[in-house]
């Protein structure tokens, strides 16, 4: 059976909605472009001095800790940093977040938006050249939406939005939690570009959030560890090479 990469998502601002990506130029070692360059913080969360190299997801607003997040969409722009922020499909805010004033005007919304949920001022913050994903390391996350489905039918017992796992490359045509069985160091190559296995994903509460309803309505993490006897879902790979991918390219698993 032939393997497609069937979608490339990002998260500009780590806890906010990802946005799909219509190609993805990689580079050897790196996250995808702008993929957790932002996050979200209080002055409680991360000290008066703000960030300045990565740290933890849990100094940060996110899903786990702020499930209202969830309610919003985006729109992002690569080559002006301009995030725009959805409800119900409009836009009702918008700024450069590389821009003080559009920074401001983007966490005057969010303070509003979370008054009653958070302790503190929301603030955005970067790094130059640091990504915020969950570990230190720059790795990319695959998704195989036959694990997916097979989560829902045989242990959620009800349909599941792949978009809970806040995947980079959604695949299909592996069986389902094939992934699981690659092992560390092997390669798997898209269009040329390789990426080299490194571990499965161990998921926390923050997948428990439905992306469409922000409620809480399953605990993912327990249903995997009673249904599948284990937490992951996905795997964490390191691009090894730089070129462009796109979906419905081939995913070769060597």
């Amino acid at each position: 059976m032939t393997v497609q990469l069937k979608a490339i998502k990002r998260h500009p601002v780590k806890g906010l909605s990802g946005i799909e990506m219509p190609a993805a130029d990689i580079t050897a070692h790196k996250m995808l472009q702008d993929d957790r360059r932002f996050i979200i913080a209080t002055q409680s969360s991360v000290g008066q001095d703000g960030v300045h190299e990565w740290a933890r997801k849990s100094n940060f607003l996110q899903l786990v800790n702020t499930p209202k997040l969830a309610e919003l969409g985006i729109e992002y722009d690569d080559a002006t940093t301009t995030l725009a922020i959805l409800r119900n499909g409009r836009v009702i805010c918008k700024g450069n977040l590389e821009d003080k004033m559009g920074r401001t005007v983007v966490e005057d919304f969010l303070s509003a938006f979370l008054k009653n949920e958070i302790a503190g001022t929301p603030r955005i913050y970067s790094v130059p050249d640091v990504s915020f994903g969950d570990m230190k390391e720059p790795y990319i996350s695959i998704i195989n939406l036959a694990s997916v489905r097979d989560f829902g039918d045989r242990v959620a017992q009800t349909e599941i939005d792949p978009m809970r796992f806040r995947g980079n490359l959604l695949i299909d045509g592996l069986e389902p939690w094939a992934e699981l069985k690659w092992e560390e160091g092997q390669i798997i190559q898209i269009n040329g570009v390789d990426f080299r296995v490194i571990h499965p994903i161990t998921r926390c509460k923050a997948t428990s959030v439905n992306p469409g309803t922000a409620e809480s309505d399953i605990n993912v993490p327990l249903l995997l560890r009673k249904g599948m006897n284990h937490l992951y879902m996905g795997v964490y790979v390191e691009a090894l090479g730089s070129g462009a991918i796109h979906p419905e390219d081939v995913v070769t698993v060597a």
